[in-house]
């Protein structure tokens, strides 16, 4: 289940001034929030109550009773138990119906957790500077990799030139051959990874614009990125691989796309037509 603690850390990036003012009481004394009301809470933070309600919203919870509930359970869980509880135990007699249904819950909470975290703000000015870019160049490895892949193709189609390496250390080069009218895309749950900040670190080097889509918190690539889309912090990664954080970043790049299309409907659809005829066409030839 969720952590209140965990939950408000991961949207205080994307906060109003007012809703961090409660969010970062609250994270401060969590045991007095547990019991003030809404009225008082936002007395002692100096902001107010639609605020509070306003980032219990943010959150995606249903007010701020919920709030309250979860950071009793962060606060008063038995001992060993105020962990993040695993996506699903490791159990050989589990049912496939258990495992899909645990996963499919799991998963749609995670979505859930996407919209919480949108910054339209940040969201803008990636459309804008992939828009403007003279070519784009996308960054990940594993299971991120897959989604600077699905981000590559995506581009293409609406012909914004991208390029993607499965190879990290092609992807490093490809930084190094960057400019300032280009833009990079680096996409790493963790935001440490060794091979992706390497390639950031070259970009920037070039003075191209720098877009990570990783989780909140600070990490090395988020020191160096010019723009941040934030996914979902998914527990029990080690139980759960990334699953859950890939279906995340899928949806993050989801939203980029439809966005970069809306901005620029105009020229993106008869591309995007074009391409869809050119590849069933073939694939007909081909049958």
């Amino acid at each position: 289940m969720t952590s209140g603690i965990a939950l408000l850390k991961e949207i205080l990036g994307s906060c109003t001034d007012a809703e961090r003012k409660a969010a970062e009481h609250i994270l401060s004394e969590p045991r007095a929030a547990v019991f003030c009301t809404i009225a008082e809470l936002a007395r002692r933070a100096e902001t107010s109550a639609p605020a509070v309600v306003r980032l219990c919203k943010r959150a995606g919870l249903s007010g701020y009773r919920e709030l309250q509930l979860l950071l009793a359970r962060d606060l008063y869980a038995p001992s060993g138990q105020d962990e993040p509880a695993p996506v699903f135990e490791l159990d050989s007699s589990r049912t496939i119906e258990d495992i899909a249904k645990n996963l499919v819950e799991r998963t749609k909470e995670a979505l859930d957790r996407v919209l919480s975290l949108i910054a339209p703000r940040a969201m803008e000015d990636a459309v804008a500077s992939i828009g403007a870019a003279r070519s784009v160049a996308a960054f990940g490895v594993g299971a991120s990799g897959i989604v600077a892949y699905d981000l590559s193709q995506k581009l293409a189609r609406i012909g914004i030139p991208c390029s993607f390496a499965l190879d990290p250390n092609v992807q490093i080069a490809t930084a190094c051959g960057l400019g300032a009218s280009d833009v990079a895309v680096a996409v790493s749950y963790s935001g440490i990874t060794t091979s992706v900040v390497r390639a950031v670190e070259e970009a920037r080097a070039c003075g191209t614009k720098v877009i990570a889509i990783s989780k909140p918190g600070p990490s090395p690539l988020s020191r160096l990125a010019d723009i941040q889309l934030a996914i979902p912090a998914t527990e029990s990664v080690f139980r759960q691989g990334a699953s859950l954080s890939r279906s995340t970043q899928l949806v993050v790049v989801d939203i980029l796309y439809g966005a970069l299309v809306c901005r620029n409907i105009e020229r993106a659809m008869p591309l995007i037509e074009r391409s869809m005829k050119a590849t069933h066409e073939r694939q007909r030839g081909q049958s």
